[in-house]
């Protein structure tokens, strides 16, 4: 008598399937991406705790539901079923205990759970690599820059009918490949060694022509491609920044597919696609809170040095004082003044400002600071020191460090001096009878070119007379040359020996725009 197994026992063969174990029209009857879910299901049977659960039901005949594998969640076992026990119900039997089988598990679902973890943290790791930022924000944050980067690779892979999707990013030698991240593979491959560049003629060629299709690596029986992963076909599109290419991402199909234009197409957007994301995620002002705070404290120093730097005003010699202002309303200043008595007993005076108005200005001025300290201690003209300060700008940049330089050099026994004058800085000898202008500030700023070319002049100044130098962020203020003048003829007719005071107080009321300097001489009585 042949004994019949009841219908919902019956293993019955429906219609083809993909490979994951889904028909295409069925997905698309439930509104899914039939390429989206043959990845999710891909990765879900070859994820090793999953096989672990399916070995460990079918040796100790028990088995825990998928929503009861948390740690904190109670274990419930329930008899293992799988097609032994629907092909012989009768023989089936528990080969482990229920109590030896619960401890069992409870110890491999903290191996599981710990499993999970690191591999999330070496997910965001390797995203935070990629991005070659020092830390990113939060793990949140690594994490949020790893889902948008595997959500860039499924959509690639949609488009392009592949099943794999993989970025190598290159090391600072530009020698080796390194998977960043991946789809629709485990993640076991991100702990794999680098491989050579040297060799894989697939991102080579990708590198020079932007991307590359393969429709079949095995072609005429020899892989001269030296693919990177164990699959059929094939495209590379490389990823660049700034047009230099930083990495390679592979798109890679189990069949033989012959690529077409438009899928090489969808390669190259995903890999400008996942450049952008690097490059954002790299230069993102909040990469790193502790850089930022590092960023600010630095900008403070450089304004507390700038500060500090600046000299007070003083009598520098008998019958001489010398004076100066330097207000901003940035954080840090582009411009300074400086004055001192040389070796051979002259006295020079110097005010510079930078044509750049942020940053760079202040570096630039920083540079030309150090420059006029350096080439002070020995004889030399005011055109010599402008050039060599040029010198110094030009060899520490390629000609963007523009700077206007005013550089005065007088004897204090005579009055009579010589100056040299570069950019946009202005200059004017006052009295109580009048002014008369020295400076126009119309020459080429330093930096313009490898050779300097300043204005170069005499001046005199005489008893009760004040040398006066502004910069160009005074005059765009509203202090005019005229009201300059007037402020200094009123200060010398009453007897003021504060002049630089007294054009203070004339501006106060303007509002700070731009960046304001301003020197004064006095010669008094």
């Amino acid at each position: 008598m042949t004994k019949n197994n009841p219908s919902y026992l019956r293993i019955h063969h429906g219609p083809a399937t993909t490979r994951t174990g889904q028909s295409d029209q069925a997905v698309k009857q439930r509104g899914g991406n039939p390429a989206k879910t043959r990845l999710a299901e891909h990765a879900n049977r070859s994820e090793p705790i999953e096989r672990f659960w399916q070995v460990f039901g079918d040796s100790t005949g028990w088995r825990i539901d998928r929503s009861k594998r948390k740690i904190d969640a109670t274990i419930s076992l329930l008899p293992s079923v799988n097609s032994d026990c629907l092909t012989y119900p009768n023989d089936r039997t528990a080969s482990i205990a229920k109590p030896d089988a619960k401890r069992l598990a409870e110890a491999a679902m903290r191996m599981s759970e710990e499993l999970i973890r690191l591999r999330e943290t070496l997910r965001n790791q390797e995203m935070e690599l990629a991005a070659r930022a020092a830390i990113l924000p939060t793990v949140a944050g690594r994490g949020a820059l790893a889902d948008r980067m595997e959500g860039i690779l499924l959509d690639a892979i949609a488009a392009t009918r592949c099943d794999v999707a993989v970025i190598y990013l290159l090391d600072d030698n530009t020698e080796r490949l390194t998977a960043r991240a991946s789809c629709g593979i485990t993640l076991e491959r991100l702990e794999q060694l680098a491989r050579p560049l040297q060799g894989s003629r697939g991102d080579l060629e990708a590198m020079v022509q932007g991307v590359v299709t393969v429709d079949d690596f095995l072609a005429g029986d020899i892989d001269t491609w030296n693919r990177p992963e164990s699959f059929v076909g094939g495209i590379c599109a490389a990823i660049l920044n700034d047009s230099v290419p930083i990495g390679t991402l592979w798109l890679f199909s189990e069949e033989g597919v012959t690529f077409t234009a438009a899928e090489s197409a969808v390669a190259r957007l995903a890999a400008k696609a996942i450049a952008t994301e690097i490059s954002t995620a790299a230069a993102s002002e909040f990469a790193s809170p502790k850089a930022a705070q590092l960023a600010t404290n630095s900008i403070q120093d450089l304004a507390e040095w700038q500060h500090l730097s600046l000299p007070v005003g003083n009598r520098i010699a008998d019958g001489w004082k010398v004076d100066g202002m330097l207000e901003s309303p940035n954080s840090v200043a582009t411009g300074w003044h400086s004055w001192d008595i040389l070796p051979d007993g002259t006295i020079m005076l110097a005010m510079a400002e930078a044509i750049e108005s942020d940053l760079r200005g202040s570096i630039g001025s920083v540079v030309a600071r150090s420059a006029l300290t350096a080439h002070s201690n020995y004889r030399h003209n005011p055109k010599q020191m402008l050039s060599r300060i040029a010198d110094t700008l030009w060899q520490t940049n390629s000609g963007d460090q523009l700077m206007s330089m005013i550089y005065f050099h007088f004897d204090p026994e005579s009055g009579d001096g010589s100056y040299a004058s570069a950019g946009n800085l202005t200059a004017m000898i006052s009295s109580r009878y009048g002014y008369r202008p020295l400076v126009d500030g119309s020459s080429e700023p330093l930096g313009t070119s490898i050779d300097a070319h300043p204005m170069c002049g005499r001046f005199s100044v005489l008893p009760s007379e004040t040398l006066l130098c502004v910069n160009r962020g005074m005059l765009l203020d509203g202090a005019t040359q005229s009201l300059l003048g007037d402020s200094l003829r009123t200060s010398m007719t009453m007897g003021d020996t504060n002049p630089l005071a007294a054009i203070r107080r004339n501006i106060a009321d303007r509002p700070l725009k731009h960046e304001r300097a301003a020197m004064t001489l006095l010669r008094q009585k």
